[in-house]
């Protein structure tokens, strides 16, 4: 019984240090009715992307090792800028999932670093062009 307690104690440490280093942010962005671009740059992290009837542009960062992520928004009239950036050495800890709601008249400028992208309720064009990197 001594030893399931003492298990049951690690456990529960290595939850609570998970929850510390978790980190979760939602960036808001209201919109006008006309159509606007989201520029969104982000390096390793998986990034969703959905589009909505709302007009705004609503960002959930969930950053795992929070303190390994240098994170920027900007918002002016033609759009919605993002930036998540991993920190020199310590970066390398840490993982990020951002998940983005869109209105449907939102453009999308994504510039992705090796990360992975979802999107849902996809109409138009899409063009992802070569990688410039070469398969091992």
């Amino acid at each position: 019984m001594q030893h399931l307690n003492t298990l049951w104690q690690l456990v529960n440490a290595a939850s609570t240090v998970t929850e510390l280093a978790r980190h979760t942010q939602t960036y808001r962005f209201g919109v006008m009715s006309g159509p606007i671009t989201l520029y969104l740059r982000a390096e390793q992290a998986e990034v969703q992307i959905a589009r909505w009837g709302q007009p705004q542009v609503v960002i959930t960062a969930q950053l795992q090792a929070a303190f390994g992520w240098r994170v920027a928004s900007d918002q002016d009239e033609a759009g919605v800028y993002f930036v998540a950036r991993r920190r020199p050495v310590v970066g390398g800890l840490s993982r990020a999932l951002f998940r983005v709601s869109v209105p449907y008249n939102t453009f999308l400028v994504l510039k992705l670093d090796g990360g992975r992208l979802t999107l849902e309720a996809v109409h138009g064009t899409l063009e992802l062009g070569p990688t410039g990197m070469e398969r091992e």
